[in-house]
């Protein structure tokens, strides 16, 4: 037997009038529409079994049968097949489809003698064992459970096609001219290595085993959390070791190794159009162990920005993954894949079942190829480009992990410039870089999206001149973050009462929307940084002021206001003969301690314009150092003495060096102290300082003291929840009128059975069932924190473990639920169970005692005399 797209025609005549024709003219015309219709089939739809032709057994009655549904499928020869009744020869040649499938409980042997289906039926030459379904009053009917092993065959729809041998006829009168070409489907069975035989034959089917086979010892990846405590994240080489840790325990790296090897091997299909695809996958072994083949015992290695990488490398493998378990595209399918039949595997097992293959014209294929390529790329560029020696200085940029604006996510600052990863970063879209043009400032921009900052550019940087710059930016631009800076080895205790507080702390390359944002550095250069998805403020009760003896104390200051005024009306001057116009009075801070705790891990140089200097003098300079120095020293200058005033806490001692810079980098050190002031080390002047007790009437104090000490509404647990119970109610008449519980939302009072959450409802339904089932007469009632508008359900406990939104109402509420009833669980149902008679309540007890973990259940009797239930003095309840 030949395929018909074996060969196909490409050329047919037209005809004239009354012209005779020949048989291969006729023939000619025939073939060539009929292999344009078998073209279009598989060229612009597909191949295999679009739908249906399921396999199922009914053993239920006398006999066992088996059922095909029915299905559309296309072979690899343009054959469209669906299943239809059979008709006997004798009757016309149409065939009934409309049918929902075929039963058979009998089955014979088949030989091919008339279409010889080679080389698909007859390995070796000889035909291969073939049983065919048939009817019960089929010639040779067999029943199924005679055949041996019959219900581990292979089923498959074979079209068997043959030209009918002529009938003797005439010359002159013959209703048999033209040969007849036979197509009958058949349903055959076969042993399953005799479907390996015929699978051996098919291009389509053996690619679409070894995907799958590839696809299932693939799976997403994931690197170790990386989680900071005191006991391991105090010196640089422990938090180096706890980055690396993450990476190499998780058997990650390995992981992520072998999924691209396997990639590379088992889809060159996809891989082998782009030759220079090869070129990058030579060269994986050798970059994932230039970066990641650093040892323990070696010095900090930035293990912490490996991570990162290896983040990156892993979300765009596992997008890599998605997107070929997402391909499903066979252009050009072999015509001698499966010419004219269909496997449909076993009983209600689709192994050996072909699968539909559709044409990339009914899918976007080349979108999808092109996607798998730009993934791989992005895996090698990212490879390629991660460097941690970057130029150009502190960058900020903005960034967000959803799409709403095409230019995000932002590439991060540990990868170079390079125009390939910024064209494969987000294809088809165009990122925001971290290497943007001066000019082209991105932070002046508005972002659909935004959800974070990467920082960069401040790794080996001086700390205290980058965390100053980086308050400046989030100052200038309007940033929404906290910066708080910790230097290892100057306040390491500071750091490790931080990790206490705040343990979520991890790094992203730079801090969430809304967070708060850790400079880390070691003898003042910067080595890392970590963020906290919140911001960090002051409790409530660090914000009350106590009352304290204050020492005020006024100095001379190390410039003069001469000096000073000759500075900044030299803007307006004429210019300097030499040297360059200063624009800004540069001072610089050397030396800053109070009670023995440094304020300042290096040298801050403050930068102050000229032209502030020029409108308000020396209380430019004083205020600039009050808002870069909050948690310390208070600054002023008084107008009268001309001099510079330092405040503090009355027996704290301190020390603060000042240079002024702005002319000259080698002027000399002054030092102010609690005992006086040194110039160069040397005492300045004997009557340089001056001092006196301040006191003065701070409201906060005595409202601190009215707090603390009024004995007012206090509770035998000295006042630990004033104000809380108050918050308490204030909550839950908010939840009332909030939006998740108004509208077309449940109502937060319900009022029938329908207003209460489905959690509840459940649980309410399976109890009225029983109550029902058991045939007492009774009246059931909710009450309780249901019907007061207190409940917690399960979906609010779900949305609570699932935000990081703490301002967030029903966040606050079971957070404050959690404290002052200690109750981390979903509101059980309170429930009144109103007995008709009280000779049942000994039933009703027993009956109830199985639901009382999941409910309160309480059990009244009915009214006598003038009893009052406890049912009738609770005014808020629904009845059910």
């Amino acid at each position: 037997m030949s395929n018909k797209l074996s060969s196909v025609i490409y050329n047919y005549r037209r005809y004239k009038a009354d012209q005779v024709l020949t048989h291969t003219q006729l023939n000619e015309s025939i073939s060539y529409f009929e292999d344009q219709d078998r073209l279009t089939r598989l060229a612009l739809h597909g191949v295999g079994i679009v739908h249906g032709f399921k396999v199922s057994l009914d053993e239920g009655g006398e006999v066992p049968q088996v059922t095909i549904d029915q299905g559309v499928g296309i072979t690899t020869d343009g054959d469209l097949l669906l299943l239809h009744e059979e008709v006997p020869e004798s009757e016309p040649l149409e065939n009934t489809i409309g049918i929902e499938g075929l039963s058979y409980s009998h089955f014979r042997e088949f030989s091919d003698e008339n279409a010889n289906y080679t080389p698909y039926f007859f390995p070796g030459g000889e035909q291969m064992p073939l049983w065919e379904l048939c009817q019960e009053g089929d010639e040779e009917a067999q029943l199924l459970e005679e055949l041996p092993g019959w219900k581990d065959k292979v089923f498959l729809l074979y079209l068997e096609c043959y030209p009918k041998p002529q009938d003797i006829c005439g010359d002159i009168n013959c209703d048999n001219q033209g040969i007849e070409q036979v197509s009958r489907l058949r349903i055959l069975l076969m042993d399953e290595g005799q479907a390996e035989s015929l699978i051996s034959h098919d291009p389509i089917f053996l690619r679409k085993r070894k995907v799958g086979e590839a696809l299932n010892a693939l799976s997403s990846l994931q690197l170790l959390k990386v989680v900071h405590q005191k006991e391991n994240s105090l010196s640089m080489l422990q938090m180096d070791r706890l980055y690396r840790e993450a990476i190499f325990e998780g058997n990650t790296l390995a992981d992520l190794q072998a999924g691209l090897h396997l990639i590379s091997s088992e889809f060159g299909f996809l891989l082998q159009q782009d030759a220079s695809l090869a070129g990058l996958i030579s060269q994986l072994d050798e970059l994932l162990l230039l970066h990641f083949s650093i040892e323990e015992e070696e010095s900090y290695q930035y293990q912490q920005y490996r991570y990162l990488l290896m983040k990156d490398l892993i979300g765009t493998f596992n997008k890599l993954l998605k997107a070929l378990v997402e391909f499903d595209s066979w252009p050009n399918p072999d015509v001698n894949a499966f010419p004219k039949h269909l496997l449909l595997g076993k009983i209600e097992d689709q192994a050996f079942g072909h699968d539909f293959y559709p044409s990339p014209a009914l899918s976007d294929a080349e979108l999808q190829q092109n996607k798998i390529i730009s993934l791989i790329r992005k895996i090698f560029h990212l490879l390629d480009s991660f460097d941690l020696n970057v130029s150009g200085g502190l960058r900020i940029i903005p960034s967000g992990l959803n799409h709403a604006d095409g230019s995000f996510p932002s590439i991060p600052f540990y990868y170079q410039p390079n125009p390939e990863l910024a064209f494969h970063w987000q294809w088809p879209a165009a990122p925001v870089s971290f290497h943007y043009d001066m000019g082209s400032n991105p932070l002046l921009m508005e972002y659909n999206g935004l959800d974070r900052y990467l920082i960069g550019g401040h790794l080996e940087t001086d700390a205290e001149s980058t965390f100053q710059s980086i308050q400046s930016m989030v100052k200038q631009f309007g940033l929404d973050f906290k910066v708080y800076h910790f230097d290892l080895t100057v306040n390491s205790s500071d750091f490790s009462a931080f990790l206490d507080k705040h343990p979520s702390l991890r790094s992203i390359g730079g801090v969430p929307k809304s967070g708060t944002y850790v400079l880390l550095s070691n003898e003042n250069q910067v080595f890392g940084d970590l963020a906290l998805d919140y911001r960090v403020v002051a409790a409530s009760g660090e914000t009350n002021f106590g009352h304290i003896r204050v020492a005020a104390c006024s100095y001379p200051w190390i410039s003069s206001l001469k000096y000073l005024n000759n500075l900044s009306r030299s803007l307006k001057g004429s210019p300097r003969r030499s040297g360059i116009q200063p624009e800004n009075y540069r001072l610089v801070v050397r030396d800053y301690v109070i009670n023995g705790h440094p304020m300042i891990s290096g040298p801050v140089t403050l930068t102050i314009p000229l032209e502030a200097v020029a409108r308000r003098r020396m209380h430019a300079i004083t205020e600039t150092l009050n808002e870069r120095f909050p948690d310390g020293l208070v600054f002023d200058f008084d107008e009268v003495l001309k001099r510079l005033v330092i405040s503090r806490p009355f027996d704290d001692e301190f020390r603060i060096g000042f240079v002024d810079i702005t002319l000259n980098i080698n002027s000399p050190l002054y030092t102010y102290t609690q005992d006086g002031m040194e110039k160069a080390d040397q005492t300045f002047r004997l009557d340089a300082i001056r001092c006196e007790e301040v006191r003065k009437y701070r409201s906060s104090t005595y409202l601190q003291l009215q707090e603390e000490f009024a004995p007012v509404n206090k509770d035998d647990d000295y006042g630990e929840y004033k104000g809380k119970w108050r918050e308490w109610y204030w909550l839950i008449e908010q939840l009332k009128t909030d939006a998740r519980f108004t509208g077309s939302n449940k109502p937060r009072i319900p009022q029938t059975f329908d207003d209460l959450p489905a959690s509840l409802q459940r649980i309410i339904t399976q109890i009225r069932n029983v109550l029902e089932q058991s045939e007492i007469s009774h009246q059931l009632y909710l009450t309780g924190d249901w019907v007061t508008g207190s409940w917690a359900s399960i979906e609010m406990i779900n949305d609570y473990r699932n935000t990081s939104n703490t301002s967030d109402l029903i966040f606050r509420f079971l957070n404050l639920r959690s404290k002052l009833h200690e109750k981390e669980q979903a509101t059980k149902a309170s429930l009144f169970i109103v007995l008709t008679r009280e000779a049942d309540r000994a039933s009703m007890e027993t009956l109830m005692e199985d639901w009382t973990d999941v409910a309160d259940i309480y059990i009244e009797g009915p009214r006598t005399g003038g009893r009052r239930r406890v049912i009738d003095g609770i005014a808020e309840k629904i009845r059910l």
